[in-house]
């Protein structure tokens, strides 16, 4: 759907009506406010601590990297600022109320679940030693053997609410630029899943901060994310829906709107069947509205769109049509006899003229949804699209995005020239640590080769067989976002976190005399400083990140291009689908094998490289499952462009033109 803009929505023309509406609500917001002060006043519940369980809760006690009154100003008023610049933009009071009523929402939900649980869970923070035993001298019951500690009460009070730790503001603004943005809108400008990871990117800096100040252990920061993807699709559609750009709230006033001052003859109920033209033609049933209907015949929709837009509007009076109205029915229906007969004729001059060669596709390339009717629109394909016939339109449409990928590659050279975070490693952590120093099974140079070249021999191939540039231009474009955006988030994870590797006592101690600060406790290392500094990036793998952002991308290829969810049963397609997966793990199993990395590493590395390359695919291909998923989104995009601008004649009696009364 169009962006549409009917007048303005503003503070003082719609304000109070929206703020009434939603009274209750910010009512309950307040008490959800007392509720989150008093579980900070409760005394958390106090967990045994035995002498034996103070080895991961000697950690230094250290200040607040973010301090506790930088937390609501990164989560709530930072995307407030985002909120306040699109409404003075765009003057729509809708999505601002929605916006700050539900980031409150998200941040206080989160609050008060975080806050209950760590009263109830009472687990020691990773500095619990020094809070319990400020002097450093630590005292126990007999009979228990429980810590007795002799530290400030508040200090010891918040030593007891380790778990867990949540930041859901910057979740939801992250789904919030989503839907802005349009992030999902099948047009392939992956540039844009740059802004909307970005978000998620401070918020994840901002948790592992928690980690490197010895507030939290790592399990702590998990968190936050789900309560605010519940808030945000309680005000708006989910950002892969048309209307997304907008709240619900706002497309009902406009519906309302229309609704009362168009209260005629003509007034339609509220559901409509409609061709929409979701890409390339597909059909699909969805609510609408006359205020919807007459927007979209404004903004000259039948002429902008390729496909068919069918109205069943019923007369007052059933069985009623017209002499002329028949005749036009006639007349469309027999159109598509020769329409049919026009696309063989394209099909075979093809063939002759253009030396393409293209094969029937056994199922339609055009997804027909519920609410379609067979033989609306006929398997079409127009012409080869090569690189010398459409290689340059693509590239200059994706302009940006491959500038914004260059940018993507100087971060991440930057990211590994920082000198990562150096985790404290005291005396009695080092049984997990003193692993043999090996190299690498798989070199850093191959990885590359494996994640990026390797899909680009099959992206080749399949583009030498179809010649389609759209598909080889995506996968190009679509492997190296993946990859990339998946190396930077690694990168600052790894900077940020300085999780020792499993060899880190031979990187420290090369000569394997260790050497420890008499006063910390900590580490004193004398081995090569570059050897150290690669000691410090265990958490996440890069090898895995890196692995399953490429191949994982090839994977999802593959299943839409063999069609390995067509329902035919043809299970043996799903070997191919899996092959690059098991590649990606055997090379991420290679990092512990070679003790360069620990288990949980190349864990994490593994789930977020598939999940980048899932959003990286998604943004130019359809599902695997899809009838279409063959080609990217643009492909039946060019091809409906071209059968509408070859139909545009004075005898065009397409049904992208057809409306029964």
């Amino acid at each position: 759907m169009a962006d549409i803009q009917l007048g303005c929505h503003t503070i003082r023309s719609h304000g109070t009506s929206v703020a009434r509406l939603h009274m209750y609500d910010w009512i309950i917001l307040l008490f959800l406010a007392v509720v989150d002060g008093l579980l900070n006043i409760i005394e958390p519940f106090h967990r045994f601590v035995g002498r034996d369980m103070m080895t991961d809760l000697r950690y230094p006690l250290k200040g607040n990297t973010i301090p506790f009154w930088a937390v609501p100003l990164i989560a709530i008023v930072l995307p407030w600022v985002v909120f306040g610049g699109i409404y003075f933009k765009k003057k729509n009071v809708y999505d601002l109320h929605h916006g700050i009523l539900g980031i409150l929402y998200s941040v206080l939900i989160t609050a008060v679940i975080t806050d209950a649980i760590k009263d109830g869970v009472g687990r020691p923070r990773p500095d619990f030693f020094w809070r319990c035993f400020p002097d450093g001298i630590p005292k126990f019951d007999n009979a228990t053997t429980d810590v007795i500690c002799h530290g400030e009460k508040s200090v010891i009070k918040e030593g007891h609410k380790s778990f867990p730790r949540s930041f859901a503001g910057l979740g939801f603004l992250a789904w919030y630029l989503a839907g802005k943005l349009r992030a999902f809108d099948r047009k392939g400008h992956i540039a844009k899943l740059c802004i909307v990871f970005l978000p998620l990117l401070v918020a994840s800096l901002v948790a592992v901060s928690r980690v490197d100040d010895y507030w939290h252990h790592w399990q702590d920061v998990f968190a936050g994310l789900t309560v605010a993807s519940f808030c945000y699709l309680q005000f708006f559609p989910y950002p892969f829906d048309a209307d997304a750009v907008w709240p619900h709230a706002y497309f009902q006033q406009l519906a309302d709107s229309q609704s009362n001052g168009n209260a005629n003859s003509y007034n339609m109920g509220p559901l409509d069947t409609e061709a929409n033209h979701e890409g390339h033609g597909a059909l699909s049933l969805r609510d609408t509205s006359p205020i919807l209907d007459s927007m979209e015949s404004d903004i000259g929709y039948k002429q902008n769109h390729a496909g068919h837009r069918l109205h069943w509007r019923p007369s007052g009076k059933p069985g009623n049509a017209s002499p002329a109205s028949g005749s036009k029915i006639l007349l469309k229906t027999a159109w598509v006899g020769v329409d049919r007969v026009l696309d063989l004729f394209l099909r075979f001059n093809c063939n002759t003229s253009r030396h393409c060669e293209l094969e029937e596709e056994k199922e339609p390339l055009v997804s027909r949804r519920r609410g379609s009717q067979p033989g609306i629109m006929p398997d079409t394909q127009l012409g080869c699209h090569t690189i010398g016939s459409h290689g340059i339109k693509v590239a200059r449409f994706h302009l940006y995005d491959w500038i914004i990928l260059i940018f993507l590659a100087v971060l991440y050279g930057l990211f590994n020239i920082i000198e990562p975070f150096h985790r404290f490693v005291g005396r009695d952590m080092l049984t997990d640590l003193s692993y043999p120093l090996k190299g690498n099974t798989v070199p850093f140079w191959a990885v590359p080769l494996i994640a990026i070249v390797l899909p680009w021999v099959i992206f080749g191939g399949i583009y030498f067989k179809k010649k389609n540039v759209y598909d080889l231009h995506h996968g190009i474009l679509g492997i190296l976002y993946s990859v990339l955006i998946t190396a930077v988030i690694t990168d600052a994870i790894k900077n940020g976190v300085g999780r020792p590797r499993p060899d880190f006592f031979w990187r420290c101690f090369p000569d394997g005399k260790p050497n420890f600060n008499n006063v910390t406790g900590d580490v004193i290392c004398h081995g090569e400083r570059s050897v150290i500094k690669e000691g410090y990036k265990s958490f996440p793998s890069g090898h895995a990140s890196a692995a399953f952002s490429g191949l994982g991308f090839l994977a999802w290829y593959l299943a839409g291009k063999l069609k390995a969810f067509n329902r035919e049963g043809h299970i043996a397609k799903l070997c191919l689908v899996f092959l690059p997966l098991l590649v990606a793990s055997l090379v991420a199993v290679s990092r512990v094998d070679d003790y360069w990395h620990h288990w949980q590493d190349v864990f994490a590395g593994g789930i977020l490289g598939l999940t980048v390359a899932s959003f990286c695919y998604l943004q130019f291909f359809p599902y695997p499952f899809d009838a279409d998923a063959i080609w990217p989104h643009a492909h039946f995009q060019q091809l409906a462009e071209s059968r509408s601008n070859g139909n545009a004649n004075p005898h065009n009696m397409g049904l992208a033109d057809a409306s029964f009364p």
